[in-house]
């Protein structure tokens, strides 16, 4: 009788914190719809979620769909930033592995090209399709042609973002989660939509033609970032490095990367920021193969 007492007991206070975090675990995942700093950072310590630095990392899939409810009262200090970087990464790294899955088939229809076989209508309708969402045009109208230039394109623009450079960015551009956008829109990357009535009115412009966009969470807003990175042309240096450093089997080097990413932001002394968190928060540890972890 006092082994079920206590059993109940220990289910009544674990419901009640599960309530006040409203989690939910899926797929080997703890998501977080809403919870606290302190509740966040007792979460993380409770799955060895510390130092992200270590080569080949182990994160654990804990997934915040929004910061904390308490992150704009919670000063500002190098401390909160870590907290930041820890909440990003996990999302940044499942982003990766969506586009990855991606990726795959067309790792597989490459090979298959190189042995001399012929674009199937299946490949033809994935490569249209992928064409479409990564904005790839190409004006060949024969289709095995067409396919050919199609997959050459779309391996340079379907791939992993590097890690650091979504974290730096967001962390930056977003005031470390702070800023208003962040809070009420999970925009963490002052990202915009032009000529719409749709989204967040900038506060410093009222008479402004575009709209800050509102996401459903924050992993939508680092799918849409990391999709951008991998489809507009204002990002085709990142790409081009991407491609340079596969082919070495290397992680790009990020903290060159992101400096041509200032036209992003106007924050002054951006270069210096950038420069800054790369090397005092060692973000270019992050991109040596870091991997997600199932945490139940």
């Amino acid at each position: 009788m006092k082994k079920l007492i206590v059993a109940l007991l220990f289910f009544c206070l674990y419901s009640a914190s599960a309530h006040a975090m409203r989690l939910q675990k899926q797929n080997g995942a703890i998501i977080v719809q809403s919870a606290t700093t302190a509740e966040v950072e007792d979460l993380f310590k409770q799955y060895d979620y510390d130092d992200y630095t270590k080569i080949k990392a182990q994160i654990p899939r804990i997934y915040l769909r929004r910061l904390p409810n308490d992150w704009k009262e919670v000063p500002d200090s190098h401390d909160k930033h870590r907290t930041f970087i820890r909440i990003m990464l996990p999302l940044v790294l499942k982003v990766n592995e969506a586009i990855l899955a991606e990726r795959a088939p067309l790792e597989e229809m490459q090979k298959r090209f190189k042995k001399g076989v012929a674009a199937s209508s299946a490949d033809l309708a994935l490569l249209e399709k992928y064409a479409t969402k990564y904005d790839v045009f190409i004006r060949e109208k024969e289709q095995q042609t067409r396919a050919h230039l199609l997959l050459r394109a779309l391996l340079e623009k379907v791939d992993q973002v590097p890690p650091s450079i979504m974290v730096v960015s967001a962390g930056i551009y977003s005031d470390w989660g702070s800023s208003r956008l962040a809070l009420q829109a999970n925009d963490l990357y002052l990202s915009e939509v032009w000529y719409e009535d749709q989204g967040m009115k900038p506060l410093d412009d009222p008479d402004a033609q575009y709209r800050y966009k509102i996401y459903a969470d924050l992993e939508e807003c680092v799918a849409d970032k990391a999709l951008k990175i991998n489809s507009h042309i204002n990002y085709d240096y990142v790409r081009a490095a991407r491609k340079i450093s596969r082919s070495m089997k290397y992680p790009p080097y990020s903290p060159q990367i992101v400096s041509h990413m200032m036209q992003d932001s106007n924050l002054p002394n951006i270069a210096g920021l950038i420069d800054f968190t790369f090397s005092y928060y060692k973000m270019t540890k992050t991109d040596f193969l870091p991997e997600l972890r199932n945490v139940y």
